[in-house]
């Protein structure tokens, strides 16, 4: 079951880079899925599969008898408003929406500590024993890492920002895919640096706290850059 789980988030991946790579629009044939299925070298199934996921996002649509297409529909993907999974350039995407991140999660961060409720403090530290947990192991913790995120923007108490969610998810999510550091310990510490803070309630201590670690990510993203030969202003 989680192999063909895996095989077929492998497999919606490579489509959406195929749509990446050659450009393609709402309106655009992707093909059928003898087609894909043959392109990507799985079978059928494995294909109706991942269309399956992306018809319901809103990303393709079935046209019987003609195949594939990406969609035209003015309603935007589920879980990504902006289209941001259409980028052509992923890793740019990625460096973008940190520059944006770090705009706003330090003052998240600050907002939060002001307004976090007990509840919402529980689930944090939740998160923190499960990351430092999978952490110790070496394994991968980046649904506990994205939902912390989440966790604080829903915790600020500003009602725009539960909007920018998806924003921020995919930033997280993008981070950890081009960097590996999901399982680094230095990682999951500055995680539990910005619980304490939230903890005493002081703004500005968790403002610092997640400017810090959003600093450090900094630092990766450009080691990764460099490692690809591009360098980007800011």
């Amino acid at each position: 079951m989680n192999g063909a789980a895996t095989l077929t988030e492998q497999i919606l991946e490579e489509l959406m880079e195929y749509i990446r790579e050659n450009r393609l629009q709402p309106g655009d044939r992707l093909g059928t899925e003898m087609e894909m299925a043959k392109r990507l070298g799985v079978s059928r199934g494995t294909i109706r599969g991942a269309i399956k996921i992306l018809v319901a996002r809103n990303v393709l649509e079935v046209r019987q008898g003609s195949g594939t297409y990406l969609s035209d529909e003015k309603t935007p993907p589920v879980g990504d408003p902006l289209g941001l999974e259409l980028i052509q350039d992923q890793f740019k995407l990625t460096w973008d929406l940190h520059e944006i991140r770090m705009l706003l999660e330090p003052e998240i961060a600050y907002m939060a500590a002001r307004n976090i409720t007990e509840q919402q403090l529980d689930r944090l530290r939740e998160m923190c024993d499960e990351m430092e947990r999978l952490s110790a192991q070496r394994k991968e913790r980046m649904p506990l890492d994205v939902e912390f995120h989440v966790c604080l923007a829903e915790s600020c108490g500003n009602v725009v920002m539960p909007k920018l969610i998806p924003v921020l998810r995919q930033g997280v999510e993008l981070f950890i895919k081009y960097t590996h550091r999901e399982a680094t310990p230095e990682s999951t510490a500055k995680h539990r640096d910005i619980l304490e803070a939230l903890e005493a309630h002081d703004p500005q201590w968790a403002k610092d706290m997640m400017l810090m670690h959003l600093t450090y990510n900094s630092q990766e993203i450009r080691r990764e850059a460099i490692r690809r030969g591009v360098i980007y202003d800011g």
